[in-house]
């Protein structure tokens, strides 16, 4: 397995106290995963694409050339031809620090930092990783301290790696920064823009994950009308149960094909909260699954990870346009009709074949009468 750099960076502070003017109500931790032979490559062309934008030397999410909010698309059009992946962990104060025990700034740390270490390592074993050694010390501290705790150096887990460098010295740092800072603009109230939506679309093709926590879906839908057709809270709060049940259930299990299914798991409720209407391709989230050297093929995707998923009583639907979780009786409904339209045709194609059979062997050979198949003969005397 190729060997692979993250640079990392926060947005936000870790106050408590959210509601104060200055204070964000959003923690942000942003990692940029490269591959280690591209990070040379990837360090240059960011310089350059920084210098056509500014002429400050070190690239900051909250410098004023960024403040305009189309100089930053324009900078985020050009950086997202760099090659790199994202992965955040983006934590709503307003959800945590209310009534749970995680207002205790070093509780919430410790709680922060097992998802950043459980999630990276999930998605790669061998992960290097180089923070800003400036402002984060004392989480990034206790990150690795939760890291080597928890993490046995093994065959395939060959140990933690860990550098801080100065921001000013690695722009891959600030590449970091500059992500992190702009998906607080997607998410916290304080900084939202009309077109922050843009952000998301623009460096999608780069996203891995990003993890909302607490994971509560219910913020996401003020867009949506809330009418059966369209959207059926039942049904979506049910199934997002599920899914937090099956997360909480294998966050430990080492087995390759658990980590499948939470990847694309992971990926589907992403996208659901960015559109809960939109498919997507088997190929987008196979992408996200071979980013662990896993190569894996549409049938084995379709069998070990979506077939796997539905046996836990997941509710993952499929069309020709692809896999999304449903969200009202329409995809429930599209879902069964992209079924029929296999199954039926498979039923009528069994019952062709048994009449020839049957004909061209003066019924000496009558499989459907076996026991062995009763149940396939129940299905085409259904469609007689």
């Amino acid at each position: 397995m190729g060997d692979k750099i993250g640079f990392i960076d926060e947005s936000g502070d870790k106050s408590i106290h959210f509601t104060k003017d200055g204070v964000s109500t959003f923690f942000i931790v942003t990692a940029i995963i490269l591959d280690e032979y591209s990070v040379d490559k990837t360090r240059e062309q960011f310089v350059e694409i920084a210098a056509k934008h500014t002429r400050a030397p070190e690239i900051k999410s909250s410098a004023k050339a960024f403040r305009y909010f189309d100089k930053r698309i324009d900078f985020i059009k050009d950086i997202s031809k760099l090659n790199f992946k994202i992965y955040s962990i983006i934590v709503d104060k307003r959800e945590v620090f209310e009534d749970s025990g995680l207002q205790f700034r070093n509780i919430f740390y410790k709680y922060v930092n097992g998802l950043l270490d459980r999630e990276l390592y999930d998605y790669y074993p061998y992960l290097k990783l180089i923070s800003d050694n400036h402002g984060s010390e004392k989480f990034m501290d206790g990150f690795v301290n939760y890291v080597e705790k928890n993490h046995k150096q093994t065959e395939l887990f060959r140990g933690p790696k860990f550098e801080f460098c100065d921001s000013k010295d690695e722009p891959l740092i600030q590449l970091a920064d500059f992500i992190a800072g702009s998906l607080s603009r997607c998410y916290d109230p304080k900084k939202n823009n009309p077109r922050s939506s843009e952000i998301l679309k623009i460096l999608d093709k780069h996203i891995l994950h990003l993890r909302e926590w607490p994971e509560n879906p219910r913020n996401k839908y003020s867009n949506i009308e809330l009418e059966d057709e369209k959207f059926n809270k039942e049904l979506v709060d049910f199934i997002f149960f599920r899914i937090k049940n099956f997360i909480h259930i294998n966050a430990e299990n080492p087995a390759i094909e658990i980590k499948n299914q939470l990847i694309c798991l992971n990926y589907l409720v992403y996208r659901f909260k960015k559109d809960p209407h939109e498919y997507i391709y088997s190929d987008e989230i196979i992408d996200r699954i071979r980013v662990r050297n896993i190569h894996i093929t549409k049938r084995i995707f379709s069998k070990e990870v979506i077939g796997n998923l539905r046996e836990n009583k997941i509710l993952i639907t499929s069309s020709q346009s692809g896999y999304k979780i449903p969200c009202c009786r329409g995809d429930i409904i599209r879902f069964y009709n992209n079924y029929s339209s296999k199954v039926i045709p498979m039923i009528e194609t069994l019952k062709k074949t048994d009449i020839v059979i049957k004909s061209a062997t003066s019924g000496k050979i009558n499989l459907l009468e076996e026991i062995d198949f009763d149940y396939i003969k129940r299905l085409t005397d259904i469609k007689k």
